[in-house]
């Protein structure tokens, strides 16, 4: 499935208050009755990406997250993309590929809901009690 950017043109409702919408893609238009995937708004936050490392940086060294095998932060963030937003593609109901998801097109309400997930399997899977970190961010960084 090909990524493309497309631009809305124009939009209007017909007569059973369907909305409609003329679309300019920049490469490799869908064929006619393609479903497609949209999504606007405002994107994630530089203080919430701040946020999401210092946390990534907190587990490793002050959590413990050394002692199950993560040692970089960049490491963890690409093993905590693949698990809440790769897209796995399966054929025949056998696994055949794992698209690579991104951060940085989440919108700032996603990407809480991904910081809230990443923060409960923090919980669950490595039993990480994260209540100290987000004390300290409550008592001095947040607003």
């Amino acid at each position: 499935m090909p990524k493309v950017k497309a631009r809305i043109l124009k939009t209007w409702n017909d007569e059973k208050g369907n909305l409609l919408a003329t679309t300019q893609f920049n490469r490799n238009r869908p064929p006619i009755g393609e479903i497609v995937s949209v999504k606007w708004g405002s994107t994630r936050s530089c203080s919430q990406n701040s946020l999401y490392w210092v946390f990534l940086n907190w587990l490793i060294n002050d959590a413990g997250l050394k002692d199950h095998g993560h040692f970089d932060p960049n490491a963890l963030h690409l093993d905590l993309k693949a698990h809440f937003i790769a897209e796995k593609i399966f054929d025949k109901g056998k696994f055949k590929a794992m698209e690579e998801g991104t951060t940085t097109q989440l919108t700032k309400s996603e990407f809480a809901e991904y910081l809230e997930k990443v923060d409960g399997f923090i919980h669950e899977f490595f039993e990480i009690d994260t209540s100290a970190f987000w004390k300290e961010y409550a008592e001095n960084y947040k607003l």
